[in-house]
């Protein structure tokens, strides 16, 4: 793999990102670590490049078009790219919708940005059979009530993005995928799942292995074949295929 091949990783610089693009770094790639945190991103470059790997960090508001603009703009220059992951995302605190006025933002950070990142990097992409991985989570699926309803509206519009857009691997041989995870095993998942009493515990469906989680968002970017797949991932299981427009799209499909 050339080291020019450039993978962008948004929200690259910790939790599940820092583990994506120390993945996607592994497999060669020249990493773009596009983060707020520059003190993080910083210190994640600074080791990836001390194990002779490339990295590069592009200060970027993933919830901000301007941003994200220029983050493709940069990117443009580096090298070729190979894909993008769309990994940027999560609640906002606070109140969350109908008690606040932010929640426009939340939608932005967790569909319309994914969105327009993909768009603008469709062009730099077409023909190179690189790869999109979108990370929706849980909370975008299934039919019950949830605690933020534009982060649940949010990840769902993600996925069915992905769907939408799944004969882009046809017309530009760029391959888009989703990745589905439950509640990640990352720092602040564990601190808060052991605050829960153990009736909690079992109901909340247990914490999802965060590496598992990193891996096959990385299998499924450097895969040739996986093109408009919906990967659902939960605790103790292997990660599933589902079909979105099922009557429960939470069930593995019969496919795979």
């Amino acid at each position: 793999m050339a080291k020019d091949e450039i993978a962008v990783v948004t929200g690259g610089a910790g939790g599940l990102g820092r583990l994506i693009t120390t993945q996607l770094a592994n497999r060669g790639m020249y990493v773009v670590v596009a983060d707020l945190n520059e003190e993080a991103a910083a210190d994640h470059t600074a080791q990836l490049e001390k194990r002779g790997q490339r990295a590069v960090f592009i200060r970027t508001d993933a919830a901000d078009a301007t941003s994200i603009e220029q983050l493709m703009t940069q990117v443009a220059n580096l090298g070729t790219l190979r894909v993008l992951v769309n990994n940027a995302g999560g609640w906002l605190p606070g109140p969350q919708y109908p008690q606040t006025v932010q929640w426009r933002r939340s939608i932005n950070l967790n569909l319309v940005m994914p969105m327009l990142t993909a768009q603008l990097a469709l062009p730099m992409m077409s023909g190179s059979g690189g790869g999109i991985v979108n990370v929706s989570s849980s909370g975008g699926i299934g039919n019950q009530s949830y605690g933020s309803p534009e982060y649940g509206a949010a990840k769902a519009g993600l996925i069915r993005f992905t769907s939408c857009v799944a004969n882009w691997a046809d017309a530009y041989q760029v391959r888009v995928n989703c990745v589905v995870p439950h509640w990640i095993g990352l720092d602040r998942a564990k601190t808060q799942f052991e605050l829960l009493s153990e009736q909690q515990k079992q109901a909340s469906g247990g914490l999802v292995d965060r590496d598992l989680v990193a891996t096959t968002v990385t299998d499924l970017a450097l895969d040739d074949e996986s093109n408009g797949r919906v990967l659902v991932i939960r605790a103790g299981r292997t990660p599933y295929d589902i079909d979105p427009s099922a009557i429960d799209p939470q069930q593995p499909t019969t496919s795979r």
